[in-house]
């Protein structure tokens, strides 16, 4: 740049370098798989740009220089084709950056079910739901391998969890896996946002939403798995941190995933109360379910939840409960003010940064990065 009078002569001169570099050369996406009719795979590779490009190597990056850089990876929710993945979690990277975030950056991807979304689809096919579920429990596994690697490759405190609607599913179970494991913390601070999971998950005390007369199973996610045992998640210890965002007027959280519970148990599962006994059923046969072995089956495809969803659900204890301060966000309060919109339920992704960049400031803020 050039200035100059009115003669022409030179006053100043200065010049910059921009380098203009593809986002997916600039994060990491690691995936378990995208088809959601192949399980997972416990051990996430590096996936490719989508569409795959095969000129185009997987981003990676090299080794940290200093050993204090901060990793933060995210996990998406439900419904979410492969491009789909990426345009959020690319979202999540940008508005970080923008509020000030210099460290680095990676999504997991996980096999999800692809619905075209209406309340027609729940009720005639509540198993595609309930199959994304199910896959994300089974993708706990791999998330938690990956975490495990980062842990080693970042060190004990620098590696960040952010997880959105059903990958919450993936996140809890992973954090709660590195407990049973004995692995201590593995996450310096899990960041919840708008939770697709039972709230009594994590605290059986947390209220009890209207329930229809035909629900018939136990409540196994506040009791696991006898009457009287603790809840599903308690004593979880894999995050140093649990914050919970949440927003008491969900729309999808009510119109998808409360209407799904409604419905189960699903078509060819049943649960017996006189014996105790969750099972599926054919034509000429059966199939009898126990816990712990079938857990995730039963979670997804039989037991009703009877607590709100987690991401609608306020003063959430157990691992969110730090002395007598709830580690929370209330979303439908300012300066977010998350409506009851369905846009909403994805607000932080789909909504632009100008209204949106107080939400990703208050996750940094959590995460004590800011």
């Amino acid at each position: 740049m050039t200035i100059a009078d009115g003669s022409g002569n030179t006053l100043a001169q200065t010049e910059a370098f921009i380098e203009i570099v593809d986002i997916k050369q600039m994060y990491e996406r690691w995936t378990v798989g995208d088809n959601s009719q192949v399980l997972p795979v416990s051990v996430a590779t590096l996936a490719p740009d989508y569409p795959t490009n095969s000129m185009t190597a997987p981003f990676q990056y090299s080794q940290a220089q200093n050993t204090n850089t901060p990793y933060i990876l995210h996990v998406h929710g439900y419904n979410m084709p492969t491009w789909c993945k990426d345009r959020f979690a690319e979202t999540e990277y940008k508005r970080l950056y923008w509020q000030g975030y210099q460290g680095r950056y990676g999504s997991f991807r996980w096999p999800t079910t692809v619905q075209n979304f209406s309340f027609s689809t729940i009720f005639s096919d509540a198993q595609a739901f309930d199959l994304s579920e199910a896959n994300a429990w089974a993708s706990s596994k791999g998330l938690l391998n990956l975490l495990m690697n980062l842990d080693k490759v970042y060190g004990l405190g620098n590696v960040y969890l952010t997880a959105h609607s059903h990958g919450n599913v993936v996140a809890g179970e992973a954090l709660r896996q590195a407990t049973q494991q004995g692995l201590g913390q593995v996450v310096n601070t899990y960041v919840a946002m708008q939770a697709a999971i039972d709230s009594h998950t994590y605290d059986a005390t947390t209220s009890i939403r209207p329930l229809l007369p035909s629900y018939s199973t136990p409540d196994r996610y506040g009791q696991y798995y006898t009457n009287g045992a603790p809840c599903y998640f308690n004593g979880v210890s894999g995050a140093g941190t649990y914050v919970n965002f949440f927003n008491i007027n969900d729309w999808a959280l009510v119109n998808t995933w409360e209407l799904d519970q409604n419905e189960k148990p699903d078509n060819g599962y049943s649960y017996s109360s006189d014996l105790d006994t969750w099972w599926a059923y054919g034509v000429f046969s059966s199939t009898i379910f126990t816990f712990p072995t079938n857990t995730y089956t039963i979670f997804s495809y039989i037991d009703q939840g009877h607590g709100f969803a987690f991401g609608m659900q306020p003063n959430v204890g157990g691992p969110f409960l730090k002395g007598s301060t709830h580690n929370q966000v209330e979303l439908d309060l300012p300066p977010y003010s998350f409506g009851t919109a369905h846009i909403y339920h994805s607000g932080e992704f789909r909504s632009d940064n100008p209204q949106r960049w107080q939400f990703w400031n208050s996750v940094l803020t959590q995460m004590k990065l800011k």
